[in-house]
């Protein structure tokens, strides 16, 4: 089958307009405590990342060394849970490597760790081998990787991927939970990311727009210049494909994806997945690689963690007013950096020319 591709536009909303102001007041505050107890834990510095590549945040901070308890597991494997709060942003995160360092007197603690989502990657979830003789949707399988023996574990999933149908006995993995899930997302381009603090994963499509789309899409956050203590460029080049073909295997599709309004000239490396078993996983699939080419800019920026903002999101359609130039991008990475008064957050957003 062929298919010109061109994702629809989604329902306009009004963006978060950041306003341009020659000061900007920000009351930072930033608390750490272990859960269920909120036991409060003083902290010198707290660092959290994440990104598209990632489905979990990575976090780090240091602690004074009377800490120890309120962090340190009761047992092997049972890593404690933390709750941070930065600027009314809370993020769940397990406290999985601990160390002391002690000089002049001064015993700190470096403690760090995934997010709570880490509960569903090794060590803590086993490596099993899956299978099924029944047709199901993807959604379906990622719903029966997070289950054990056939009983649901607690955790939802936040379906924005297209979904599709897999015949019985296509379907076969080997790992942990998070692993199957993520499995499952990148055959329809998508990738998988936990929720700040509940039991939920988010799966979504790596461009829920199409770069060329973004023009007319209404952005998610609106940021001036005028915010941004630092902002750096860095521009690279990949071939611009306007066509590429994808495939399942023994029971997939073949599929020529054409990007609309082209010749269609400029072919991608041919793609093959055995979960490409529907017209719609095979588009989904081959738009993500059409719009990952061409010419991009990466624009980092460094940012308050602003009330109307908190920290951003991954996948956020945002518009850089930079004087008469506006850039527009996903956020595909953040950073904070938290060491009491100063809070930053810095943002780093895929554009194209």
């Amino acid at each position: 089958f062929d298919i010109l591709f061109s994702c629809p536009h989604g329902a306009d909303s009004g963006p978060v307009v950041i306003p341009i102001r020659s000061t900007y007041v920000v009351i930072n505050d930033v608390t750490l405590v272990r859960v269920p107890e909120n036991t409060a834990i003083d902290a010198y510095s707290l660092s959290l990342k994440w990104d598209a590549d990632s489905w979990s945040v990575s976090w780090s901070a240091s602690l004074p060394a009377t800490a120890l308890d309120a962090v340190m597991p009761a047992a092997p494997g049972d890593p404690v849970e933390l709750q941070a709060t930065i600027n009314g942003t809370a993020v769940r995160l397990l406290a999985e490597s601990i160390s002391r360092d002690r000089r002049f007197g001064d015993a700190r603690l470096n403690v760090g760790g995934r997010g709570r989502v880490a509960w569903l990657a090794a060590p803590y979830a086993p490596t099993v081998a899956r299978s099924t003789g029944l047709a199901m949707t993807a959604q379906q399988l990622a719903v029966d990787a997070l289950s054990e023996n056939g009983t649901p574990i607690g955790w939802g999933l936040d379906w924005q991927l297209i979904d599709w149908l897999v015949p019985a006995g296509v379907w076969s993995h080997q790992g942990a939970m998070i692993d199957a899930v993520k499995r499952i997302a990148e055959a329809a381009g998508g990738y998988v990311l936990g929720h700040r603090t509940a039991q939920t994963l988010h799966v979504r499509p790596r461009y829920p727009l199409l770069p060329w789309e973004w023009a007319g899409a209404t952005p998610d956050i609106v940021i001036p210049s005028a915010v941004a203590s630092t902002e750096a460029i860095t521009w690279s080049e990949s071939p611009a494909y306007n066509r590429i073909f994808v495939a399942g295997q023994e029971q997939g599709r073949m599929g020529q994806i054409t990007r609309a309004g082209t010749a269609g000239d400029l072919v991608a490396p041919m793609v093959t997945d055995p979960l490409i078993t529907h017209a719609d996983a095979a588009r989904a699939r081959g738009a993500s690689i059409l719009a990952a080419g061409g010419r991009q800019a990466t624009v980092a920026l460094r940012l308050p963690v602003l009330p109307a903002t908190g920290i951003l999101d991954i996948g956020q359609l945002v518009e850089y007013q930079d004087g008469a130039t506006a850039r527009r991008g996903l956020v595909r990475a953040v950073s904070v950096e938290a060491g009491l008064p100063d809070v930053w957050q810095t943002v780093e957003i895929e554009t194209h020319a």
